[in-house]
């Protein structure tokens, strides 16, 4: 009987380099700048010094490079420590609800060192790894995982880094299919970390990368998985999901590349920010406002989000009063808040912990409310749809409405190429030497063209003195 998993083994093994469109493999060049930066600007954080000391510690073969310190470590490890990194300030890509510029880069760059893979095997990987990930968070309905209190990004993540992996060790497509079954035993974890914002919201980025790579190396050793991992009467749809359509795994393959879709990230916190934020500059700016000249603002957006941004379940402390980076991070009021006064320039640093009670922040968040909206619930998922509505009442009395449904990074608002670059030398300024960035800069931007990945990797642990 042939499977989905088997099917998608069959992509994975056929696709060439050559049959993708150009568009296409340009922008996994500018996916894997962006993930490069923003896991440089994160990488000295506290969770991120856990997993680094955890991977140091352990030792091992010197497979793969971890980014920034320069270890030497198996790729599991690499992968591993590279995706926390990239996840560690919620600044990488997404869509579908999944972090995928979190894993995918990550465990890319890690087999490609430990096998010598090609630029171009780099570049086919990750574009496969955007279309296995981003279909299985569609087919299994993603937002409705959030709805259970699931995280898409720890349930679907690990077959992304499979297919990477897997493509990369040039695996046949039955060892790819075992590999998939062996990557489901990964799959979970919860959204439990917003009630006291802790760090497994990144951790679930960098177990995904690790674990999926680890099924690729196990199913190469003749360990074996069941194949019927998606839509087997106990496997990952009916077990994750009431309302799945596994037929969307497959849709498409070889002609439509999710890539794509992905929306990029202008502001360092959840995506679920994004639009409320650029709906408020917008109204301020249009009718000559101030945060001082506001009594309120109230937010209308999709439900699922209520409790990631404003209230968990009836706990609003943490949202109006963030005890940590990933409080901050995920709250509305706080992101607003920072948003409002830097004029919508909100760097990392705005969620460092001496920033969290600045009674400047605090009390424009305190005028912010929200509510689920049921019409806003009907939009997909995919790309990144996290529309919002805001109403500003001024103290006068005044009241302002205006709807964003496509922030800043979006594909249908999207970066310009000047923009991923300018983001990189923002995030890297303090970590790479300039001639550094730019020779990262045109690494990637040449990738097609290298038979490996050693000078790339070998350029991201160069760091300016004294950083």
């Amino acid at each position: 009987m042939t499977y989905l998993a088997d099917r998608i083994g069959d992509f994975v093994t056929s696709l060439k380099y050559e049959d993708i469109p150009q568009e296409v493999t340009r922008h996994a060049k500018f996916c894997l700048l962006d993930a490069l930066g923003v896991a440089l600007a994160s990488a000295d954080r506290p969770w991120c010094h856990a997993v680094h000391g955890l991977v140091q510690t352990q030792g091992g073969a010197p497979e793969a490079t971890v980014w920034y310190h320069g270890d030497r470590v198996p790729d599991t490890n690499a992968a591993l420590a590279n995706a926390m990194f990239a996840h560690s300030m919620d600044f990488n890509d997404d869509i579908a609800g999944i972090q995928v510029g979190g894993i995918i880069p990550p465990s890319a760059l890690a087999v490609a060192e430990s096998v010598g893979a090609s630029g171009k095997d780099v570049l086919a990987s990750i574009v496969i790894g955007y279309d296995v990930v981003v279909r299985c968070a569609m087919a299994i309905n993603s937002q409705g995982l959030y709805m259970r209190g699931l995280q898409p990004t720890a349930v679907c993540g690990g077959f992304a880094s499979a297919a990477i992996a897997a493509r990369l060790m040039k695996l046949d497509a039955k060892t790819i299919a075992y590999a998939f079954g062996i990557a489901g035993s990964y799959a979970g974890g919860t959204t439990e970390f917003l009630k006291e914002g802790t760090d497994t919201k990144r951790f679930h980025v960098a177990k995904a990368a690790h674990g999926g790579v680890l099924s690729a190396h196990l199913a190469k050793r003749g360990m074996t998985g069941p194949r019927s991992i998606f839509e087997g009467d106990h496997g990952l749809f009916h077990a994750y999901s009431e309302d799945s359509t596994p037929d969307q795994l497959v849709q498409e393959l070889g002609t439509r590349f999710d890539i794509l879709d992905t929306s990029v990230k202008m502001y360092p916190f959840c995506d679920g920010n994004a639009a409320p934020l650029e709906a408020t500059l917008a109204t301020l700016r249009e009718n000559d406002l101030t945060p001082d000249d506001v009594e309120s603002f109230h937010f209308r957006m999709k439900s699922f989000l209520i409790p990631y941004v404003v209230d968990y379940y009836g706990d609003k402390e943490r949202k109006y009063r963030p005890q940590t980076e990933l409080d901050a991070q995920m709250s509305l009021p706080y992101c607003l808040s920072v948003g409002l006064l830097s004029d919508g320039k909100v760097r990392t640093s705005d969620f460092d912990l001496d920033r969290l009670s600045d009674p400047k922040i605090l009390a424009i968040g305190d005028k912010v409310t929200a509510e689920g909206d049921t019409e806003l619930d009907k939009i997909p998922l995919k790309p990144m749809s996290m529309p919002a509505i805001v109403t500003v009442t001024t103290k006068d009395g005044r009241r302002f409405e205006k709807r964003v449904d496509h922030q800043k990074g979006d594909p249908r608002n999207p970066f310009s190429e000047d923009d991923f670059i300018n983001k990189f030398r923002e995030c890297t300024d303090d970590i790479l030497a300039p001639d550094n960035q730019q020779a990262v800069i045109d690494t990637v931007m040449d990738l097609d063209k290298c038979d490996n990945v050693g000078a790339l990797v070998g350029a991201l642990i160069a760091r300016k003195s004294g950083s």
